[in-house]
């Protein structure tokens, strides 16, 4: 037969006659092990997941390693953070890295598994054809072994289970577009990627070639990053086209993203991606998904999401879990749920809503605000304040005043975005309901002036468009009283004479009541005390003619702060003590009593009376700390801090410091004067 060998073997015996025994020492099969992916170039953030992962390799385990399963929307960053982590701790996982792509459900465990044993060195004759084989001979081979397995696009999460080696040396770290919160219990630590934060966005722009560009174009630079909303994948292509085109600005590219069809050809593998994703979803779930694509930017807790869809709560809720965990829905910390932008982009692209529908959606989503929004601002403030859109709520309300006020302060965003919304549509009771509502109630307990000027502004122009001047009375005098505390004291001076006209016009006693109050201040704050007490007490007698006593304390005590800008103090005392004891028959009115309280101490600090003035002030300021009401409160620390100060006593400066810190977060004015107190004391 010849003395020639043919091929590849792995032991050759040429021989003549053999004497005693053959010992064959066979080579064992090659071992493929240093499988690590290349280290990401430009890596930026990531540092809060990094450490995530870090702590994992210090928790105590046994028998089984440990895993990590790195979630979030395609193109997010889910395989460079695994690449650049597994490079920072090649020296611990002295074993080697095994690597296997699932792509998203083209290969299945089986694969996953024989792919692992071969990779370990097992010869395919010894691979066991059953899945369970081949599982437990991937436990024996690594137990006491150091190796860093790495799974990406995982399609089925408890693939990744049963995959877990029985070392506690050894690591699992895999991604997917599901959440692997599921897996908790089975002691895998999920981590959901979110795209880059803006600076971090930008410093990637920078890092890669572009610094000067970005530099003479910051506004730009941060349009870009928007339009590819913090996403690596979409920043890379975007970095990748500017350097191709060197002669283009950043706004260039920022107008190239403008345009649908250049968008999507962009971003064609982030947005095939998602396509896939959609195509898997149920026929509910995808018109779900348009719908919030219609509403993207805003962020809409469940109630409202169900009534967008015309679905009852848990349905929506059932709903949304699902494309929240397939990573085509986030939900923030106030348990609302948001499209990503670029999702919210495909969302609206790629999926058609009947425009019949569409109508409808809208109608029941602002349907919901307004009644939401009715109940919250009925627990917070006084049920039967005034209000120029009654409400009609049947049941009982679902909020306290301290969840109604949680409500309001989480739904705030997408409060002032309906009226927006609303305003632009020509749904100008919808407007006018809103920001006299809710809008109105929250600002009496927190401050955000410039939005709330600005819904204001809107309100103002639905109540004219209607010819409705209850409602053009109401909307300028609240918002004169916004002027006033931002000191705007002209604009306030012409919108609130203004509501006073509408209101005469109007022939409506209530609401030329609180037109000629709201004017009142706008004079006190102009220091033209005397005609201010003309306006109170013009407005107190209509409250009376009302028989509206609560009504009547609020004249009196807006009388006894005039009066104390008279320097007639005593009077003023007098006043304010009428007004306060006319607030026993409202218990439920929390503020009025307290505002009363600092407007008495005022007065008692004029006539030397430090005393009297301490006692009231904290008072007031036990009962404003009781509501929660943080800007109620800045005032009485300040005239605390006045007081300690006169009578020598300690605390005057932490006092001032938590008054600025108030006026400062609402960006008041009046920070300004806390300020130098501080710096002078």
């Amino acid at each position: 037969m010849g003395n020639v060998n043919h091929g590849s073997v792995d032991n050759l015996v040429q021989a003549g006659t053999i004497h005693g025994d053959v010992h064959m020492h066979a080579k064992g099969p090659a071992e493929h092990r240093d499988q690590w992916l290349a280290a990401p170039v430009h890596f930026v953030d990531r540092e809060d997941p990094v450490a995530v992962l870090d702590s994992l390799l210090d928790q105590p385990r046994r028998g089984r390693a440990g895993c990590a399963v790195i979630s979030g929307i395609h193109g997010v960053g889910k395989s460079a953070l695994s690449a650049h982590w597994s490079h920072r701790k090649i020296d611990v996982f002295t074993d080697g890295q095994v690597a296997f792509d699932f792509e998203l459900g083209r290969w299945g465990l089986d694969d996953a598994v024989d792919h692992c044993l071969r990779s370990l060195g097992v010869e395919g004759d010894r691979i066991p054809r059953a899945t369970s084989g081949k599982l437990a001979l991937l436990r024996s081979r690594t137990r006491q072994q150091k190796v860093l397995f790495f799974f990406d696009n995982v399609a089925e999460l408890d693939d990744v289970v049963k995959l877990l080696p029985a070392s506690e040396e050894s690591f699992v770290l895999c991604t997917s577009h599901q959440d692997g919160a599921e897996l908790v219990a089975d002691g895998v630590e999920p981590i959901r990627l979110e795209p880059l934060e803006r600076e971090h966005a930008i410093d990637y722009l920078r890092r890669n070639n572009l610094r000067e560009r970005v530099d003479a174009e910051p506004d730009a630079a941060r349009e870009l990053v928007e339009q590819c909303g913090g996403l690596p994948i979409a920043l890379h292509v975007m970095v990748g086209l500017l350097n191709r085109r060197t002669s283009w600005r950043i706004a260039r590219a920022v107008q190239e993203l403008s345009e649908q069809s250049r968008r999507r050809k962009h971003f064609r593998e982030a947005f095939s991606e998602l396509d896939l994703l959609v195509s898997q979803l149920s026929r509910a779930e995808a018109g779900l998904y348009a719908l919030l694509g219609r509403w993207r930017g805003f962020a809409l807790p469940v109630g409202a999401v169900a009534a967008l869809a015309g679905l009852n709560e848990i349905d929506a809720e059932t709903h949304l879990a699902e494309l929240h965990r397939i990573c085509l829905v986030e939900e923030n910390d106030q348990e609302q749920f948001l499209l990503h932008a670029l999702v919210g982009q495909h969302a609206a692209e790629t999926l058609e809503v009947d425009g019949g529908q569409s109508d409808d959606a809208v109608e029941r989503l602002f349907a919901w605000y307004r009644r939401q929004g009715g109940y919250a601002d009925r627990a917070v403030t006084p049920p039967n304040r005034l209000r120029v859109v009654e409400e009609d709520l049947d049941g009982e309300n679902p909020f306290t005043a301290e969840t109604g006020l949680e409500w309001l302060r989480s739904e705030r965003i997408n409060l002032l975005g309906i009226v927006r919304l609303a305003a632009e549509s020509a749904r100008h009771v919808d407007v006018i309901a809103l920001c006299d509502g809710p809008l109105w109630a929250l600002h009496n307990q927190d401050k955000h002036y410039s939005d709330t000027l600005a819904a204001l502004g809107l309100a103002v122009t639905s109540a004219t468009e209607l010819g409705d001047l209850v409602a053009e009375a109401r909307m300028r005098s609240l918002r004169g009283q916004l002027l006033v505390e931002c000191e705007e004291l002209d604009e306030a001076d012409a919108e609130c004479a203004q509501a006073v006209s509408a209101a005469e016009r109007a022939g409506h006693r209530r609401i030329l009541a609180s037109a000629l109050e709201f004017q009142g201040k706008v004079l006190h704050a102009r220091e033209e005390f005397a005609a201010a007490v003309a306006n109170f007490e013009r407005a107190r007698e209509l409250n009376e003619q009302l028989g509206r006593q609560r009504g009547m304390a609020l004249q009196e005590y807006l009388i006894g702060k005039s009066l104390c800008g008279l320097e007639r103090y005593d009077e003023a005392l007098q006043v304010l003590a009428t007004a306060l004891d006319r607030t026993a028959e409202f218990p439920e009115d929390k503020r009025t009593p307290a505002r009363i309280r600092v407007a008495a101490a005022r007065a008692h600090q004029a006539l030397g009376q430090h005393e009297q003035a301490i006692s009231r002030l904290q008072e007031a300021i036990s009962a404003i700390r009781e509501r929660g009401a943080s800007f109620d409160l800045a005032e009485p620390l300040e005239l605390l801090a006045d007081s300690l100060n006169a009578t020598g006593r300690p605390g005057a400066r932490e006092l001032l410091a938590e008054a600025l810190a108030i006026y400062t977060d609402a960006q008041s004015p009046r920070a300004e004067r806390v300020r130098a107190k501080l710096s002078a004391g």
